[in-house]
């Protein structure tokens, strides 16, 4: 059966529908492209050779918060030491009449010399009333401690020091008397006890006196073994007051006044 006749379209019409058509066009054309843009910000950044983000892609931390001066702040330190609780670094300084003195305590050994005209005119009162105390101690334990020797001038020590000198030499002399102005003797703050002999040492008034003296204040200056710090000799007999704060803290540690308060000790 042959065809009808088409029926003619108005050109109207036909200008109408392509209108729509081309709108319909370009809105696909214009969602297509916004998804394009989401998914490519949504894509992550490159990933650097450790596997991570690139570092333009990491966190930063905030910089720190002004104070009201102006001054950056920062988070306080917690393994820090804090200096306003810290154990304060020994005093050692030498005063104006030349003295040398660490945390008060009066220091003459081979470097560090007392003028002529320092000390006192006997022995220090708080010196005599420990060694009454320890003497009483020692009697208790059937024990007997007397000083043989205790303060002496510059004026004395230059005496003894030349008649040592004359007899001896000035080499030996060195190692076991001071010379004058570098005796502890001076200070009123030294005492020698019971005997001048290294065998004092093992005696039992040695042996207690060596393990008991800190418990008064004092401590055997010159320790044996420990020449090449104090400068000095063995010498178990002299005794050098320092109260008994830091008088225990050398025993227990078993350090001289050089090593604790880090001096020399050489003429």
């Amino acid at each position: 059966m042959p065809p009808g006749p088409v029926a003619s379209i108005p050109m109207s019409s036909l200008r109408v529908d392509r209108r729509v058509v081309t709108a319909v066009a370009l809105g696909a054309v214009a969602v297509v492209l916004g998804l394009a843009a989401t998914v490519t910000e949504a894509r992550p950044g490159p990933l650097s050779h450790a596997g991570g983000s690139a570092t333009s892609e990491l966190p930063v931390a905030p910089p720190p918060t002004p104070a009201s001066d102006g001054t950056p702040t920062t988070t306080p330190d917690p393994d820090a030491v804090d200096a306003t609780t810290a154990t304060p670094p020994p005093l050692v300084e030498i005063g104006a009449d030349g003295v040398l003195r660490a945390d008060g305590h009066v220091i003459v050994n081979k470097s560090f010399p007392l003028p002529p005209e320092f000390g006192p005119d006997g022995l220090d009162p708080a010196l005599v009333a420990a060694f009454d105390a320890m003497r009483a101690e020692a009697a208790a334990a059937g024990l007997s401690l007397r000083i043989v020797s205790g303060h002496r001038t510059f004026a004395h020590q230059q005496q003894n020091y030349s008649q040592r000198v004359a007899q001896v030499g000035q080499e030996t002399a060195d190692r076991g008397m001071a010379r004058p102005g570098h005796s502890e003797h001076q200070t009123g703050l030294a005492i020698d006890v019971n005997d001048l002999s290294p065998s004092f040492g093992q005696t039992p008034e040695g042996l207690w006196v060596a393990a008991n003296a800190s418990r008064f204040g004092f401590v055997v200056r010159y320790p044996d073994g420990k020449e090449g710090v104090t400068g000095f000799k063995y010498e178990p007999w002299h005794l050098r007051y320092l109260g008994v704060e830091l008088a225990t803290t050398l025993a227990t540690a078993g350090l001289t006044v050089e090593e604790y308060y880090g001096l020399p000790s050489a003429y």
